[in-house]
């Protein structure tokens, strides 16, 4: 268990953004054998190998075919998961100077929660693309030091800062990032510096701020993580590692863990994308498989959707299903909702317990308080596209859409094991 949590802190700490965390996973995959490819070769699909490309800096796709388990027999394994995370972007104006500091400009990404974001050191974290030589190229840069802060207003000032407090997100939602008394700004020069382009003609960028604070284990016993990004980086990092872990199953699958569904997953990159279907067609092409074949084979596929699931907070009993109380380290968690947020079926309900009976992997079921709507995830998405059975899954989390969110340590060992089982 600590094995499987400690790798996913050591990922947590070194992927800010979905762009590091693209190619760190990435760079899983080939430390285990994989072969990368580029969308725009011509690709030969090999049986039992795995494959891994990027699309776009921050869509990452792999799969394997298996030989003995034909997917016109047995059906494809399909898994999808997001690496972004709700949170502030850096805005074109880069940063202002008021009042002798030198302040960022940024806007809210997904659904974030504002008011944890005050007071608390932050860094910056993302891609630049430049021209070189009459081309465009990028880099990805992390500053990887506390630099700014979003001050808040002290309670002499505000004294009904505690009642409900909001903020205006364009003028209080601020961070200082330096002093200046002559109105200079020093924020891009330093992240060109950081990216390492200098004398390069910067062009665009795209930039986040993060918590600076490292991931890391929390409770008496260390039964807790505590980090930014668990939602729904947890569950990018477990279907990589059950992937590559020396007990996954030989089972024919194509994972996807996409960017932008904090925002509605309608992108070159997102859920929304015709990527699936493009892989899809493309493998079944290169390994001798007629429309009819795919067809076949799509009938008998299998979806997981992973995104994180939310555990009953004691402090706040009336937002949950009184008759289903999900808790951390009591395993993965089955998502459930008749209208369809979720795309658990009856049948997808049924395969997700029979693999984690077989596979002895203790799981729990979560469905919404009849009052309360809840959220949504790519499980729709992903079976509309391709008519196949789904199931939502997800580990339990306290403070989903915080800067830092509560998770259980040992809950990331029994998800590393169901991807292993799954795929």
């Amino acid at each position: 268990m600590k094995s499987d949590s400690d790798g996913l802190l050591k990922y947590l700490n070194e992927c800010h953004t979905p762009y590091h965390s693209a190619e760190y996973l990435a760079g899983m995959l080939e430390k285990a054998g994989a072969l990368r490819l580029r969308e725009q070769d011509a690709w030969d699909i090999e049986y039992d190998r795995t494959y891994c490309f990027i699309k776009n800096g921050t869509m990452l796709c792999f799969f394997r075919i298996s030989s003995s388990k034909e997917p016109v027999k047995c059906g494809f394994h399909i898994a999808g998961a997001h690496h972004d995370a709700p949170g502030l972007r850096i805005k074109p104006a880069v940063s202002t100077t008021d009042d002798g500091y030198e302040r960022l400009t940024v806007e809210p990404y997904g659904g974030l929660i504002h008011h944890v974001w005050m007071d608390r050191p932050l860094s910056c974290a993302g891609r630049v693309f430049y021209a070189e030589d009459g081309e465009v190229k990028h880099a990805d840069f992390d500053m990887r030091k506390p630099f700014a802060v979003i001050p808040s207003a002290a309670i002499h000032m505000v004294p009904g800062v505690n009642d409900g407090a909001k903020f205006d997100m364009q003028t209080e939602i601020r961070p200082f990032a330096a002093q200046s008394e002559n109105g200079e700004k020093h924020f891009t020069e330093r992240v060109i510096r950081a990216a390492g382009i200098e004398g390069k003609q910067l062009l665009s960028f795209d930039m986040q701020l993060y918590d600076a604070a490292k991931a890391d284990y929390a409770g008496l016993d260390e039964e807790f993580i505590s980090a930014s990004r668990l939602d729904d980086c947890e569950m990018a990092y477990a279907a990589v590692a059950g992937a590559v872990s020396g007990d996954a199953a030989p089972e024919s699958f194509i994972a996807f863990i996409y960017d932008h569904e904090e925002c509605g997953s309608a992108s070159d990159r997102g859920a929304q994308s015709g990527v699936l279907e493009s892989v899809i067609e493309r493998i079944c092409s290169k390994i001798g498989y007629s429309k009819e074949d795919m067809y076949r084979a799509l009938s008998l596929s299998v979806i997981f959707s992973a995104d994180m699931a939310h555990a009953a907070h004691p402090s706040y009993k009336n937002t949950g299903d009184p008759n289903t109380v999900v808790k951390l380290n009591k395993g993965p968690v089955l998502k459930i909702n008749s209208n369809q947020s979720y795309a658990t079926s009856g049948e997808g309900c049924a395969f997700f317990k029979k693999l984690c009976i077989e596979n002895d992997i203790p799981y729990q079921e979560y469905v919404n308080r009849s009052t309360v709507k809840g959220g949504r995830t790519i499980g729709p998405m992903l079976s509309a596209k391709c008519g196949a059975v789904a199931a939502d899954i997800g580990n339990p989390i306290l403070a989903m859409h915080s800067v830092r969110e509560l998770g259980g340590a040992y809950d990331v060992h029994h998800m590393r094991r169901l991807f292993s089982a799954f795929l």
